[in-house]
């Protein structure tokens, strides 16, 4: 197959990520011999994989090893998803690997699953000292899950991707730990933890380590503590990405590092260095200048309720434009009817996905919260959206653009050419 990228993504596009099953992955993983000998810390959870697994690759940078990640989705480009030490791999890179999968494989596995395995094939290739896997849905049944970590992380669990994991809490924590493995270390990032992580990890003798027990943090107003039973570290920076919530994935992150201390040492000042350096875009993003623009890819009702009570942490602004979007199958109802009346402007439009919302659905739903008919934008594009509410702006306004990953895709670009 003629190595052009945009030919293979299509070609990856034209089958449901569900289509092909893990056995069609390990065909081609044993066809190839994309054998991992790196350690591989996996990361899985509701919010905040993304942010754990930047802080671990950023430091691990710092420390001088050669680091593989894969995180997903994108945000401009799909070789964003493939990088070693936070830079992403060359199309050339990325070309090679997508052809041989699926020149190797009898079905098409579809987007993520052939990403993974060409994540690892290229690891391999590029003899990385350790790869850092962000789970891509669940954790037991996920492709990132047919390779054998060495260490597995969970930040937290909530409600998210009900239709595939369930619809409780119980049963989303269940498939979420069967990235645990027996006799290997384990950590879970939150405070709060459901009964049926402790109870996988029981089951097959897993040791883990939850946040608030084992490990924790202690914020002072220009610092914070990591406390844990291995070892504290004092006066840390607060991370350079925004958000209480950072903490704890910078504290998840560092409690993992600890635990590969005699294979991957990292000094203090390495870490410290890591907390300044680690940067996502869209993670509770405030970009610098005036009128204040905030970028957010949070898309379920736990991460922008954090979203919004970052907002308050913010200087005073005299009004709030949102410029929202989100898929059909996320929890918007629940978003609409507790977060509708934190802004004084919606800007609507669709996502650039077959699984986008219809916004005339959004723009009810929101006036049944009481927002003025007026005060509601339907617009045909989220470029349009952000443009028409950039226009409206004073100095003294704050936009914020979330809902879902496209939605910063499209507003981020349109800023960009306000801001030239």
């Amino acid at each position: 197959m003629e190595a052009n990228k945009q030919h293979l993504i299509n070609h990856l596009l034209a089958t449901n990520n569900f289509t092909a099953t893990n056995d069609d992955v390990c065909y081609v993983i044993k066809h190839l011999g994309i054998i991992p000998t790196y350690p591989i810390i996996l990361v899985g959870g509701t919010n905040g994989k993304g942010s754990t697994c930047a802080y671990l690759t950023t430091i691990l940078t710092n420390a001088g090893y050669k680091v593989g990640t894969f995180t997903s989705p994108h945000v401009f480009e799909y070789n964003e998803r493939i990088q070693i030490n936070n830079k992403s791999i060359a199309d050339e890179m990325l070309n090679r690997s997508l052809s041989d999968i699926i020149t190797a494989s009898p079905v098409n596995l579809g987007l993520f699953k052939t990403f993974t395995l060409a994540a690892h094939q290229i690891f391999i290739q590029q003899q990385v000292d350790i790869a850092v896997i962000e789970v891509g849905l669940g954790g037991k049944h996920d492709c990132t899950n047919l390779f054998e970590p060495t260490i597995s992380a969970i930040t937290n669990v909530e409600l998210d991707h009900c239709e595939i994991l369930g619809y409780d809490r119980e049963s989303i924590a269940k498939e979420k730990a069967g990235i645990f493995r027996a006799n290997k270390e384990a950590l879970f990032g939150s405070t709060n933890i459901p009964q049926a992580i402790q109870d996988v990890a029981i089951k097959i003798n897993t040791p883990l380590d939850i946040y608030g027990q084992q490990f924790s943090a202690r914020k002072h107003d220009f610092s914070w503590d990591f406390l844990s039973n291995t070892g504290n570290l004092y006066s840390l920076p607060l991370p350079s990405m925004r958000g209480n919530e950072q903490i704890a994935n910078a504290s998840l992150a560092i409690a993992i590092l600890q635990k590969l201390r005699t294979t991957f040492p990292v000094s203090s000042a390495q870490i410290k260095q890591g907390l300044l350096q680690t940067q996502l875009i869209g993670r509770f993003q405030v970009m610098p200048g005036i009128p204040q623009i905030i970028f957010d890819t949070a898309h379920n009702p736990q991460a922008i309720e954090l979203m919004c009570q970052n907002m308050i942490k913010l200087p005073f602004a005299k009004k709030n434009f949102a410029i929202f979007s989100i898929a059909d199958d996320k929890d918007w109802q629940s978003i609409i009817t507790r977060h509708a009346t934190q802004f004084d402007y919606w800007y609507l439009a669709k996502i650039n996905s077959p699984r986008s919302v219809d916004p005339t659905k959004l723009k009810t739903h929101l006036m049944a919260q009481g927002i003025a008919p007026e005060s509601i934008q339907i617009m045909d594009t989220i470029t349009d959206a952000f443009n028409l509410a950039y226009s409206q702006l004073t100095t003294d306004d704050r936009v914020v653009c979330f809902g879902s990953f496209l939605v910063v895709e499209e507003a981020y670009q349109a800023l960009q050419r306000f801001r030239k």
